[in-house]
């Protein structure tokens, strides 16, 4: 999205004039944009509806004074019941189109909202990792929800104020028809009214809702730091080290909260009264002046219906205007972040599938991260079915780079991977537990498989007996990312849902880290009776007893060590 960023900054001196509103219109479909332009027509609907309803009472007014319109068309009510029934209907039209109006527009602001939020989220996903590894998760979810919700709001004030622009032209025009003086009364004051929200307001209220965002982002990174480390927290009784931190961001946060509603409030509230005042003191001065206080009663009616919708409108057309341009700073850095999305997204590994006989083959492979030197340097490596092949060493060295290039996690600066990807199972060194049941982080977006396919599963990670024993089974809830388990029971849990993928090539980083030399050698047995090709990397040496290939890494390169097989 080129030229987005630059916009953003042009828009400080124009206002929202044009360049804001074709920017953000860049960000939707044209399906959404033509929803939006039905939006604003209906809302437009509901305006005219009012200034027919205005006509309306006018009318019957007139007729219960025994007086009759200067201009009488042929469709007019002669009566005062037809008059009656006439105002009577367009109240109900008036209210139907209003609902009706409103619920179309929610739908398409949600279909927005939606759309962001999937769009960020699956870019986030499809990021390359050396990037997405250099990203805050926390301020990445306050994006994709927060973010974006105030970015589809932005949207919701354009077509609020689109109509409500036409809708109070329109109904000027007939308040100049019905009354020249009260209508250049009511234009200077608005007048007056803009100019003072131009010079004060609106300045205000961006600087506050920049503050906002700001804070916000600030708050959700302490609260998930602390979150995060509840245990740590919780043993050493340290949350009173971390309250005045969390105390000062939230006071900030609420401080430029406030300030952001109230000084629209603020604006609301003197445009209501204040106009309300003017329109009275207009009409009587100038039907008082004219002498004719029968016609006043039909004119006080008109006015009271136009005022009604016409003064919320003018309250309504300075507050949203303060309030796009806080709502213009979440769709800039939602059109950043999917910016983002795109300039650093993953580019799709080359297809390649090993020979015959081979479950993987690494030629030449070179990886490094951008701001550290080379990790692994001309690695070679091939590894046949069903064989067992371990990574050993400690941290650091490079074995959990070499299992994401295999798993297409990371990309190599040179060489080849050769894999069936969709023949791979994987679990990373931190297995991600959902916050729901065991049955579900089983499937882990998988179709629905029968519960003796789950535990299955379970028993070739030696933890069918525990699910089995459990009251609600695999209904169980695991807790936030797993925290009503232990330590080897995630991981028991996580290689379980790598088994269920039915993946012949089996990647594990860690992920037999917290379990005892009994129970590993138990599970990675089971896995090698089923025909499965496994890769691990550990710095356990209870594997090196029934591994078929083993290696270690020295200064980048990967070297086999001499092993005599051993059955099993």
């Amino acid at each position: 999205m080129p030229g987005f960023g630059a916009a953003g900054k042009d828009l400080d001196a124009e206002s929202f004039h044009g360049i804001a509103w074709r920017n953000a219109a860049r960000l939707l479909t044209s399906r959404q944009r033509a929803a939006l332009v039905i939006s604003v027509a209906a809302r437009i609907f509901v305006g005219l509806c009012d200034l027919t309803l205005a006509g309306s009472l006018y009318l019957l007014f007139l007729l219960l004074q025994n007086r009759s319109p200067q201009q009488a068309f042929w469709w007019m009510p002669k009566n005062v019941l037809d008059s009656a029934l006439l105002a009577a209907t367009l109240v109900v039209i008036r209210a139907l189109a209003d609902i009706g109006a409103a619920r179309f527009v929610f739908q398409q602001i949600q279909s927005i909202y939606n759309h962001f939020l999937l769009r960020l989220t699956r870019g986030y996903v499809e990021m390359s990792w050396k990037r997405f590894s250099q990203r805050n998760r926390g301020e990445l979810v306050t994006h994709a929800i927060h973010t974006s919700h105030e970015a589809a709001d932005f949207y919701h004030r354009c077509v609020e104020l689109a109509a409500a622009v036409v809708v109070v032209l329109v109904l000027t025009v007939a308040l100049v028809y019905q009354s020249p003086l009260a209508a250049l009364a009511f234009s200077g004051v608005l007048a007056v009214y803009y100019a003072l929200h131009r010079t004060f307001a609106s300045r205000q209220i961006k600087h506050a809702a920049l503050a906002r965002e700001q804070f916000l982002r600030t708050l959700q990174r302490n609260i998930m730091g602390v979150l995060c480390a509840g245990k740590e927290i919780r043993a050493y009784g340290a949350f009173a080290q971390f309250k005045p931190e969390l105390e000062k961001n939230a006071n900030r946060l609420a401080s430029s909260s406030r300030r952001a509603e109230l000084i629209p409030e603020f604006m609301r509230i003197t445009a209501d009264q204040g106009l309300v005042l003017l329109f009275l003191a207009a009409i009587a001065v100038t039907e008082v002046a004219r002498g004719d206080t029968h016609r006043l009663l039909s004119l006080l009616a008109f006015y009271f219906v136009l005022s009604r919708r016409l003064i919320p409108l003018v309250s309504q057309l300075s507050s949203i205007a303060g309030q796009m341009q806080s709502s213009w700073e979440n769709v800039r850095i939602v059109a950043d972040e999917l910016s983002q999305c795109e300039e650093f997204a993953a580019s799709q590994p080359e297809a390649g599938l090993p020979a015959a006989g081979f479950a993987l083959e690494l030629l030449h492979v070179d990886f490094g991260f951008e701001e550290r030197k080379q990790v692994l340097i001309d690695v070679n490596l091939c590894l046949r079915r069903g064989e067992l092949g371990v990574i050993c060493g400690p941290s650091g060295i490079g074995k959990s780079s070499l299992i994401d290039l295999v798993a297409g996690v990371a990309r190599p600066s040179r060489g080849q991977v050769k894999v069936d990807r969709s023949a791979i199972a994987y679990l990373p060194q931190d297995v991600a537990l959902l916050d729901d049941t065991i049955r579900a982080n089983l499937l882990f977006g998988l179709q629905a498989k029968s519960d003796d396919e789950l535990m299955r599963a379970l028993q070739l990670a030696q933890l069918d007996t525990f699910v089995s024993q459990l009251p609600k089974g695999l209904d169980s809830a695991v807790g936030d990312n797993g925290a009503q388990l232990s330590g080897g029971e995630r991981q028991r849990l996580g290689i379980a849902r790598a088994a269920l993928r039915g993946g012949t090539l089996l990647l594990l980083d860690e992920a037999t880290s917290a379990l005892d030399p009994e129970n590993e050698r138990a599970i990675l047995l089971n896995l090698l009776s089923t025909g499965t090709t496994i890769l691990l990397a550990t710095h356990s040496l209870a594997p090196h007893q029934f591994a078929q290939r083993l290696f270690h890494i020295e200064h980048g390169r990967l070297v086999e060590d001499t092993l005599i097989a051993v059955p099993v």
